[in-house]
Order: C-alpha cells, then structure tokens, then sequence
C-alpha cells in the first residue's frame, strides 16, 4: 500500500485506519511466505535516494497536488548532505502543471523546474518521479495508459528544452482508486470495496491487454529516445503474479506486471502503516523481486517519520538489512519526512547505513518474517484467488495469463 500521491494529513488518516490489520489480518488464510535468504553482505553497499517535492502549500487549487510546493526541507544543509553522498532525488513532476501543456483546471507551477536546476546546480542526482492529475486518476494506471505516453513524450521535450539533467524516469504504478479497497480487507476483513470493484467493470481481460500494450509501447519509446524509465509498483502487484494470472491488477487498475522492459523496479514495500509490518516483510518483497526480475528488481521504503519509522535506528537497519541482502539502489519515501523527523542529520545516517550491510546472524533475524507481515502478503494472495475467480464468472473470458500475457 502506497501513501505516495496523498498530502502528509491524508496519510495519517489512512494510518489510523489501517491499524486495526493486526486484529482481522492474523485471522487470513494463504500461502505464508517464506523468509528471505540471507547471502553474504555486497562490498559496495546500496545507494540510498529519497522521494521528494510533493509537499505543497494550502491553496485554492482544484488538486491540492498541484499548490505550490512547500520547499523548507530544502537546507543548504540537506543539499550538502544529498550532494556529498551523491543521493538521488526522486522528484514529483506532476503533468500539465509542473510540465507539458496545460490541463484544463490545474494549476501551472514552476518551482518543480527551478528545484530540479537547483539539484543539477549542486550536484546532486535526480530522477523524474511523473504522477497525473487528480482528476486524471494521480497515480500511472490502466486507465490512463495513453495520458502517460503522452506524459513522457511531454516531460522529455520539457527537460532538454530546459537543459536538465535526469538520470531516470519512474512512473508510479498504482490504482487509480487509491488503497481504499485493499485498506477496507485489511481492516477487519471487508471486502465490501474490493468485491465492488470486480463487478464495476475493472475485470476487463481485453482492456487491461489494451494498457499493457501502450505501456510497453511508452517504454520502447523511452529507450528509442536515451531515457532509463523504471516502475515503482504497490506491493500487491508482485503477489499478484504467483497464481499464473494477472487478475488482481486487473480488479485494482493497475498495469504494473506486465510490461516487462522496465530498466529497474522499485517495489513500494513498506512496513510503515500504523502498525508494524516488519523486516522480514521488507526483505520478502525484495527476495521475491530479485527471483522474479534480477538484478532490475529492487524496492522502496517508507513512510519515514511514522511508526515504525519514526525511529531512525530502525530505518537505519532496514536500509542495512537490503544492502546486506544485495541491493543496489533503496529509494526512501520521502525526503520531506526523514527532515521533518530526524534533520539533515538523519539524511546522512541513512545514506550511510547503505554503505554498511548486515551481515551474520543479524541479517539473519532481520529478514525473519514476523506475523502481521505474513499475514498481509497472505491476504493479498487472498485478494488475488478471488478476483482470479471472478474473472470468467463476470466476463465469460479467463484471466490472462503471466507470464505472456498481452503479447
């Protein structure tokens, strides 16, 4: 579950609500996964990166996305910090208001521009991180496949037409009705939502087909055209996989798996939900990406400054943990957060934590599986059997398959 694309008092409310997973979701039937293999630690260590620019200030705009961004994370202090450990910013670019044409109702803004030159200026690394409109669905879904094309055609003309300087292009890979139907399952075990969804027409073998196909279009596009374009997708997507179908992203709208050709996945695992997920949760996904992806599949991290990331320590070991376990590069969710709760300061301790793995009986015990994590992945396997069921019995047609889908 992503809270990436909600502003920082949204969030919370959501954290409330998903406190209650650990009374409904222990009750959950599925497969328990198994825990992460522990491998000897990388000499070199991950590069650690932070989500960045979508706090904005209050404003009259239509989508509050689009307000002015509130910049005061942005120290020369950080800045310092974020350049000599040459870490990556991933930041929100929001189309038809930080770039591209102007989109009926939003508001047009250029302090996007002006950070990325400031990041460029200073030497610190930046990725695009592209989202739509709120009323375009915010996130890159399978019902805005063709606006996304058009999306990174339009903020490639933007960058070189400014001179900057990206190393990368991410789309963020979710649904376009947000985590409300998966939230209502793992609060108390309703369906109500989810249920809702498989008889609304998401069920759609053929449009999903459609999204997959344009999406992996945009890719080829991309790399026609010099970019790295990766996906950051919600965690449920992976679990989707496992059954030989793809019919859960199709309930939830989201094209994440296929497309193949992605040059890196960045998995949004994160245990930081109100309630503890734990490591072993974290270092799951990441096993499981790394079997499914190699070395392009990677995860991210969040949300920092909310228990259980609201103690440094313990997001510095989980950064550790993922270097200990091979990972090359650990985007944390968000830059604003980690400011916000541990300063300039806790920046540098995390870049830092990526440079010392874990390694022994410590790597160990962190990548175990705790409950509430097996618990989670065991309902979403649940949520997959169900919509994978539906399938036929609401369109007449069989899920498609994985991996081959769409080809």
């Amino acid at each position: 579950m992503s809270l990436k694309g909600l502003p920082r008092s949204a969030k919370l409310s959501v954290l409330v609500a998903v406190s209650a997973l650990v009374c409904s979701a222990l009750t959950g039937a599925g497969r328990q996964p198994a825990a992460a293999a522990a491998p000897s630690a990388r000499a070199l260590g991950a590069q650690v990166g932070f989500w960045a620019g979508q706090d904005v200030q209050p404003c009259l705009a239509e989508d509050p996305l689009t307000c002015p961004r509130d910049l005061s994370a942005f120290t020369d202090a950080v800045w310092n910090t974020l350049a000599a450990g040459h870490s990556p910013l991933y930041v929100d670019l929001v189309y038809g208001s930080d770039f591209g044409p102007a989109l009926p109702g939003e508001n047009q803004r250029t302090d996007g521009l002006a950070l990325v030159q400031q990041a460029n200026a200073r030497g610190v690394p930046v990725n695009a991180w592209i989202t739509m409109p709120l009323d375009e669905g915010t996130f890159d879904t399978e019902q805005n496949a063709a606006l996304v094309q058009s999306a990174v055609k339009a903020f490639h003309s933007w960058s070189l037409a400014n001179g900057l300087q990206f190393s990368e292009t991410v789309l963020d890979l979710e649904s376009p009705t947000g985590d409300q139907a998966v939230t209502q399952a793992l609060t108390g075990g309703d369906l109500t939502g989810f249920n809702a969804l498989l008889t609304a027409g998401s069920l759609d073998p053929a449009a999903q087909c459609a999204a997959i196909r344009t999406y992996a279009d945009t890719i080829t596009w991309a790399h026609q055209n010099g970019m790295r374009i990766a996906g950051s997708p919600v965690p449920y997507a992976l679990d989707d996989l496992d059954n030989g179908s793809i019919a859960l992203q199709a309930a939830l709208s989201i094209t994440a798996f296929p497309p193949s050709g992605y040059d890196q996945y960045f998995l949004q695992a994160y245990r930081a939900f109100g309630i503890d997920l734990g490591s072993g949760y974290v270092a799951s996904y990441y096993t499981d990406m790394q079997h499914r992806f190699g070395t392009a599949g990677q995860v991210t991290i969040g949300n920092a400054g909310l228990p259980p990331y609201n103690s440094l320590n313990t997001m510095v070991d989980d950064v550790r943990m993922l270097a200990g376990l091979g990972a090359t590069t650990i985007p944390v969710f968000d830059l604003e957060g980690t400011v916000q709760a541990f300063g300039a300061s806790g920046v540098q301790s995390l870049i830092q934590a990526g440079h010392d793995p874990m390694t022994g009986s410590q790597l160990t015990a962190a990548t175990r599986m705790t409950p509430t994590g097996a618990a989670a992945r065991a309902l979403f396997h649940t949520l997959d059997t169900t919509a994978t069921a539906a399938t036929p019995l609401t369109t007449g047609r069989q899920p498609n398959p994985y991996p081959g889908a769409c080809p």
